[in-house]
């Protein structure tokens, strides 16, 4: 389903540290290292231990009194696009004519602060500060998405659907990485898979990349997938693999596209032609090869790509010493991605020019369907419609 290119950035600048050297031996990719099997022993301790807190978490979610919760999730750490599905399903929330609130448990953040927090949507307010506060992912989604929609960290996911309930008049919740969670009961659950190595070389963690048994797809009301470059397909060993799991789950696939660029903290998009010069990459993404990959099917020449660990925070030093070694490569832009605006240092020098990524999601398949019950609840939002939502047909 894969080759090794997809483990990996092509051109080796990896600054992930250990963490690049486990998604190395996860990914299963020819060529990748078997060494992790070594852990599979502390794999099994953490199956056990995680399975007894998903059968806590499921006995004790409650449901949201007239709020429409859809749960994002993944089988596996990273690196699958649920972030940018959960911002597609807040924006088809809002086109429906709903109040959405994206709600996160603040994975990432630096700062200790209240244990409910809502991002602040006025214009100005430091990304830098939203990231510190609440995490990269939150950060995202506050920037990413229009005042129509509300973001609210919180561990506690049903205290924070009660707050955007109350106090911003929610009415659909999206609960980005919501499978794991063990407050709020959801309507719907889309996994995002990818599409080439679903779950890596199949072990658990610390051995694989798997946050919890494949078997357990079944409970996916959607699988998404995002292919990253115009011409990919899902694999039909994926196909059959994800259809043999979760029979009455409908496999949806989204394209990913370049919308264009813009300046860090910018909201003005231009559009990005293949430029004549080398460009750099700075990332701190769950998989810097898909990204990489998605970059180059633009037409971007990538020089250089230094990639940094998930959720990490940018030091001044590590973000002007990667630019030294862009410019030292040949590169005469960098490019960074949508996720990673907000935690770039407010100090930093622009060594060289540097613009964000400015991507959104394009559905390939038919989504009627599958927006179906969210829009029937958006028209009559109502707890006593649930039972007559049900899930979506295969």
């Amino acid at each position: 389903m894969s080759d090794a290119r997809d483990s990996s950035p092509a051109l080796g600048r990896s600054r992930r540290g250990p963490i690049g050297l486990l998604e190395r031996a996860w990914s299963g990719a020819p060529g990748s290292v078997a060494w992790s099997r070594a852990l599979a022993p502390a794999a099994a301790l953490y199956a056990g231990i995680a399975a007894g807190r998903r059968a806590r978490a499921e006995a004790s979610r409650r449901t949201a009194p007239g709020l429409y919760v859809i749960a994002v999730g993944n089988l596996t750490v990273g690196g699958a696009g649920k972030t940018s599905l959960a911002r597609w399903l807040a924006l088809e929330a809002l086109a429906a004519g709903a109040r959405p609130t994206v709600i996160l448990r603040g994975h990432g953040r630096r700062r200790r602060g209240p244990d409910t927090q809502v991002l602040p949507d006025f214009d100005g307010y430091p990304l830098q500060s939203t990231f510190e506060n609440a995490g990269d992912e939150a950060a995202f989604h506050r920037n990413a998405l229009p005042r129509g929609a509300t973001v609210v960290v919180d561990r506690d996911r049903h205290r924070a659907a009660a707050i955007a309930k109350a106090g911003y008049d929610a009415t659909v919740a999206v609960l980005d990485d919501g499978w794991e969670q063990a407050g709020l009961r959801w309507d719907e659950l889309w996994v995002a898979v990818d599409p080439r190595r679903p779950v890596g070389n199949g072990s658990m963690i610390p051995a694989g990349p798997l946050r919890r048994p494949a078997a357990t797809l079944c409970e996916a009301t959607i699988i998404a997938v995002i292919l990253e470059q115009e011409g990919e397909d899902v694999p039909a060993e994926t196909a059959a693999w994800a259809k043999a799991l979760a029979p009455r789950a409908p496999l949806l696939r989204f394209l990913r596209r370049l919308d264009g660029t813009s300046l860090i903290g910018g909201r003005t998009i231009e559009p990005w032609a293949p430029q004549a010069s080398r460009s750099a990459l700075l990332s701190g993404v769950g998989s810097p090869a898909r990204l990489e990959r998605f970059v180059r099917s633009h037409g971007i020449d990538v020089a250089f790509h230094a990639a940094f660990p998930d959720h990490a925070a940018w030091s001044l030093l590590d973000v002007e010493n990667a630019l030294r070694a862009a410019a030292r490569a040949g590169a005469a832009v960098a490019l960074i991605t949508e996720k990673d605006e907000p935690r770039w240092p407010r100090a930093a020098r622009l060594l060289l020019p540097t613009r964000v990524l400015r991507t959104s999601l394009r559905a390939v398949d038919p989504v009627d369907r599958a927006l179906a019950p969210l829009r029937a609840w958006t028209s009559a939002p109502a707890d006593g419609v649930r039972a007559a939502l049900g899930a979506v047909p295969a």
